[in-house]
């Protein structure tokens, strides 16, 4: 790789300074192998030296042929300049249908690169280039997949109508660096010695076939032991996910690649041939099969795989072992027989034994499927994990909010399923979580106490081993105190203090948004559809939280329809509420003005998610500026807004309005003929939801 480097500073800087002056126009491609890490850690350095060899060449020789200039390389990436937009686009796609030959020689894995092309007047420098446009470039190509082409919109406008290649706007991107989403464009081309497309759909159709098959085995894979053994359930999460990502493409199968669709499968295919020819596999080609499932998956799986432990849902089970074999983890602690004392934390979930002595507590939901973790694992009393991974200081059992929550921390803890899965899980039943204080959380309902682990596991975060301590320290500020209620009052001050809440439970709802959003979702107390003839506003009919409960208001006249529609909610301690806005048949798109105020006055105690129409499927949780934030594009560039209003405050109410507002586009913005907003006349809004109108 170092000669790389060194023949581009020599021979390449030089062009580039002659070929192209300071401030011209310039096209920068950025190319990037994808999964060349994983690639050398599979086949070693001699051969993933020589196939980066075989890709440097394939490259040079297709920009030597477009008259792109080589700027530099680094390892794997090469960034080249063009003087046409055309040119480099041209030789993107030569570069991707000559690699795409190359690899259908050969077998395993395959070398796919990215590329990502920006046209503009970069800074130029001693033969290189620097500035903004070039950072797109970069950015761009990062956001490529293997065998993709994308490519800025500027790019899309400069190089016009080429002959058998495609243009497909991708939508807006949030890109690293770059403070607004940036549009991006995919480029999609057909070589004149192509198959007829029926053949080539016919192709993907039977790829994906076939992908969609090995996943639904992944899906019926069962732990003969432990229905929730954290490796399979992540890794038929991310199968589940996959599926549907299938399945919602298969209309669309310009959108897929072979190439895309069987990178995407490898892992699991290669998960179902460890399980289905275990006892027949060769031995090297075993050890490289468990190897990558490891990389994919981890190797608990693949130990639970070679111990026979797995088995397709249908299949005879495993006969059980007269003992329990010891798995990489230490036993559990309170097993349900004579066991030896374990060593330290255990790094996941410890399979049970195959006898227990005892039948396990009965659970209030069925037995989840091979597939699923059942939605109130959260709840002690309903989940197969038997062994907490840590122990929970008893003396707090009394304090009905802090009891169930510690309980469900600490078998989560068990379990090591990831926390992004087991908050949709707990939202997924409880989506009214976060509107309910956690020390109402038990009178609400035990079991959404028990969800209130998630903000406990935050706090562990911002102060490592505060949940096992909490009880202690909290009886020495009561000077000993063990009752109930001062028990409750000194735990919950230690959180507010040495749990840091009331300086991150900002973040804390953060992360639930964006992790919860767009599915599960979660309650909102109002909604606002927008339709192309009607806006339509959806509210809860009483004051009860998590009611399920709703009324629609349609509301046909314009001026109503656009106007700044207030809505008041009084917020708990430590507590947060939701709203969301939605296109619904919208031909035309619109713009969505939100504010927040608190007494009066603008307030930043919100956050909002944007979602995309693009494949991206949403934006990262952005913090609400106190003088709001305007949204355009509603049903062409985003697919709804949601808007998560909390109070930080760890001892007092407090009361927000939520100020939102639907507009067709227009040069005057939100301080168009309606007014801006918050000077508005605060008239009664025909949205506000029963008992909050002004």
């Amino acid at each position: 790789m170092e000669p790389d480097r060194k023949e581009a500073k020599k021979t390449h800087a030089p062009e580039t300074a002659s070929g192209v002056s300071f401030g011209s126009t310039v096209t920068l491609l950025f190319s990037d192998i994808r999964g060349f890490t994983d690639y050398t850690d599979q086949y070693g350095d001699a051969a993933a030296y020589q196939v980066l060899q075989e890709h440097n060449a394939i490259v040079r020789k297709q920009i030597e042929a477009f008259g792109g200039q080589v700027v530099k390389t680094q390892g794997d990436s090469f960034m080249v300049a063009f003087t046409t937009a055309r040119g480099a686009i041209l030789c993107a796609v030569a570069i991707q249908h000559a690699l795409g030959a190359a690899n259908r020689n050969q077998s395993g894995t395959r070398i796919a690169i990215g590329i990502g092309i920006n046209t503009g007047e970069p800074i130029q420098e001693g033969g290189d280039f620097f500035g903004g446009m070039v950072n797109l470039a970069a950015r761009i190509c990062a956001a490529a997949g293997p065998g993709e082409i994308f490519i800025a919109e500027t790019t899309r406008y400069v190089a016009g109508r080429i002959e058998s290649v495609e243009f497909v706007d991708r939508g807006l991107h949030e890109l690293k660096g770059f403070q607004e989403p940036q549009r991006v464009i995919e480029v999609r081309w057909q070589s004149s010695g192509a198959e007829p497309s029926g053949a080539k759909e016919a192709e993907i159709a039977a790829v994906m076939q076939n992908a969609i098959d090995v996943l639904n085995r992944v899906l019926g894979v069962a732990h003969a032991d432990d229905p929730v053994f954290r490796p399979l359930v992540e890794c038929q999460a991310k199968a589940s996910d996959l599926r549907l990502t299938l399945s919602r493409s298969a209309s669309d199968r310009q959108s897929q690649s072979v190439q895309r669709i069987q990178e995407a499968i490898r892992p699991f295919e290669d998960f179902v041939t460890l399980l289905v020819e275990r006892d027949t596999l060769e031995e090297q080609r075993s050890a490289q099969i468990e190897t990558r499932v490891a990389r994919s998956f981890g190797w608990p799986l693949v130990t639970a795989a070679a111990r026979g432990r797995l088995s397709f849902a249908g299949a005879p089970a495993p006969t059980p072992a007269p003992a329990p074999a010891a798995p990489p983890p230490p036993a559990p602690r309170p097993a349900p027989r004579p066991a030896p004392a374990p060593a330290a934390t255990p790094t996941s979930a410890p399979a049970p034994p195959p006898v227990p002595a005892a039948p396990p507590a009965p659970t209030r939901a069925p037995a989840p499927k091979a597939a699923e973790v059942p939605t109130g694992f959260a709840a002690p009393r309903t989940s197969a994990v038997e062994a907490p991974a840590v122990r929970i200081d008893p003396r707090g059992a009394g304090v009905r909010w802090w009891a169930p929550a510690c309980e469900a921390w600490s078998e989560w803890k068990s379990s090591g399923i990831a926390w992004a899965y087991a908050l949709r899980l707990v939202v997924a039943e409880y989506p009214h979580l976060l509107a309910v204080p956690i020390r109402e959380s038990a009178a609400h309902a035990e079991r959404l106490a028990a969800g209130y682990f998630l903000l406990l596991e935050h706090v562990e975060n911002q102060s490592p081993g505060f949940v096992q301590a909490a009880v202690a320290r909290a009886l020495g500020q009561g000077r000993g105190a063990g009752e109930p209620e001062v028990l409750g009052r000194e735990l919950y001050e230690l959180l507010v203090t040495d749990g840091r809440l009331r300086e991150t439970y900002a973040a804390f709802v953060s992360d639930v948004m964006g992790t919860a959003i767009p599915n599960p979702g979660l309650w909102a107390d109002v909604g606002i559809v927008e339709q192309e003839n009607a806006t339509e506003v959806i509210t809860h009919r009483g004051r009860v939280v998590g009611e399920t409960q709703e009324q629609t208001e349609r509301v046909t006249a314009q001026t109503e329809r656009t106007t700044d529609h207030r809505f008041a909610v009084a917020l708990a301690p430590l507590t947060a509420r939701f709203f969301y806005i939605k296109p619904g048949d919208l031909k035309t798109p619109r713009d969505v003005d939100i504010k927040v105020t608190k007494d009066g006055q603008p307030s930043d105690h919100a956050w909002h998610v944007t979602l995309k129409t693009s494949l991206v499927v949403r934006s990262e949780p952005k913090r609400l500026g106190p003088k709001g934030v305007v949204v355009k594009g509603l049903g062409r560039e985003f697919a709804g807004v949601w808007i998560g209003v909390f109070n930080a405050d760890p001892a007092n109410p407090a009361t927000y309005e939520v100020v939102m507002a639907v507009r067709p586009p227009g040069p005057t913005g939100p301080t168009g003929p309606t007014g801006p907003i918050g000077p508005t006349p605060r008239k009664a809004s025909p949205f506000a939801p029963p008992g909050r109108r002004h």
